[in-house]
């Protein structure tokens, strides 16, 4: 008997090649062929002829589809349909069920009909996006429903397909779906590597120009006039400048590229908030910059990478000061909130970290753009910096499943707030 359910795990597709030369085989009589639809399947030889496995052997992880469509009789069918090519199918028979299984499990494609109860396809499509992006959507309409697709498609939709769909073209059109991910993310992988080590090379030669400028200013190469102490001094902040957003770049990059991992314990927030406010005492002396900081009582301790957050914590610090005016006024509040990070979720415990500024503010349209890596904040001091520290803060942040945001007012000051969650 070959038994289709259990360890090895290989594809009905490559299996179904074979047996049309096994069933004339001498073989054929010692086993029974059972296949069950949409299960894993496993070879097993029962008598004296154990069954050879050969080039159709498959061992490469199965493809994850989630099917949402309200039709039970189509839903089912397709499902049965992929689970018998080797796919692992999950079913779901509205909106909002869909948007359940997407919260609790990964899936790799969404089957998605676009009229649907509870939710329909354009809402799970959206909350996907938001919130999966891993999933690729492929939309399933009738014909009266093609301007709906087409908006899908507008939304992040891959493709959409019409009713009745075409089972035979089904399979190929989603392992073609999946081909090009991967393609795709390869080529991401490659430019992430190129760009790793391309700001590698710029940042050692120009840590070299530091230093050596650093010899110039203590007279090692001998005596300077007061103008070459002016211009090596002008050198060395613009270099420092430089360096530090090499640095930034080679932090994010390692960052987008999932190759920095965090290192979690269990640590208190509001401790390391005082932490960090001390090594800021300074610059906040120098510029008569009060800083306030309220922990809330009772604060519970979480879990995070005590070192990322003290990251993240810093630079936010910086920028507080960087547009604080003179006599201004830093304030840090630390509370425990319950927050809804999600549509359809309920809420969770987080530990909330508000730093706020007494600067100028932040114009409204230069706040939308305060996490887009391709540009620039103004900030109060007639400059402009980069705010690729706060894109780092927000991919952090969102490594601990938390998030983080800006409000502002201008000539009110800005607060940028994260929250990280409790028992994660």
């Amino acid at each position: 008997m070959i038994d289709f359910s259990g360890e090895s795990r290989y594809y009905l597709a490559g299996f179904r090649r074979v047996l049309s030369e096994f069933e004339s085989s001498p073989l054929s009589s010692r086993y029974d062929f059972r296949a069950k639809s949409g299960a894993t399947t496993v070879i097993r030889g029962i008598g004296h002829y154990p069954l050879i496995c050969g080039s159709f052997c498959m061992d490469e992880q199965k493809i994850r589809v989630l099917i949402a469509d309200d039709e039970d009789s189509l839903r089912s069918t397709i499902a049965a349909w992929l689970g018998d090519e080797g796919f692992a199918v999950e079913q779901a028979s509205d909106g909002l069920a869909a948007i359940k299984q997407i919260q609790t499990k990964d899936f790799d494609i969404a089957l998605l009909d676009i009229k649907m109860p509870g939710a329909n396809g354009l809402e799970v499509l959206r909350f996907i996006r938001k919130n999966s992006p891993g999933t690729d959507t492929v939309m399933m309409t009738a014909m009266s429903d093609v301007n709906m697709a087409v908006e899908a498609m507008k939304l992040g939709a891959k493709e959409y397909l019409t009713k009745p769909i075409d089972l035979d073209q089904l399979v190929p059109q989603l392992r073609a779906l999946m081909l090009k991910r991967d393609a795709e993310e390869r080529i991401r992988q490659l430019q992430a590597e190129h760009t790793a080590r391309l700001l590698y090379d710029l940042h050692n030669p120009i840590s070299g120009l530091r230093q050596s400028i650093g010899y110039l200013m203590k007279e090692m190469a001998g005596p300077l006039s007061e103008h070459q102490r002016e211009l090596l001094g002008y050198m060395t902040t613009s270099i420092d400048r430089v360096i530090g957003l090499l640095t930034d770049m080679m932090d994010l990059t390692k960052l987008e590229a999932g190759r920095v991992r965090l290192n979690k314990g269990i640590s208190d927030v509001a401790d390391l908030v005082q932490e960090v406010a001390h090594e800021f005492h300074i610059p906040l002396q120098s510029s008569n910059i009060t800083i306030d900081i309220h922990p809330e009582s009772d604060l519970p301790t979480i879990e995070f990478d005590r070192q990322k957050i003290h990251q993240v914590l810093e630079n936010l610090l910086s920028n507080a000061v960087r547009t604080t005016p003179v006599k201004g006024v830093v304030v840090i509040h630390i509370r425990k909130v319950a927050m809804v990070m999600e549509e359809g979720q309920q809420p969770a415990d987080y530990v909330m970290i508000s730093v706020f500024n007494s600067g100028p503010g932040i114009a409204p349209d230069e706040l939308a753009g305060m996490f887009d890596r391709y540009r620039n904040v103004t900030a109060g001091k007639d400059d402009q910096k980069t705010n690729l520290g706060l894109i780092i803060c927000q991919r952090i942040v969102e490594a601990h499943s938390g998030r983080i945001w800006a409000e502002s007012e201008p000539n009110k000051g800005a607060t940028i707030s994260f929250v990280l969650p409790v028992g994660a």
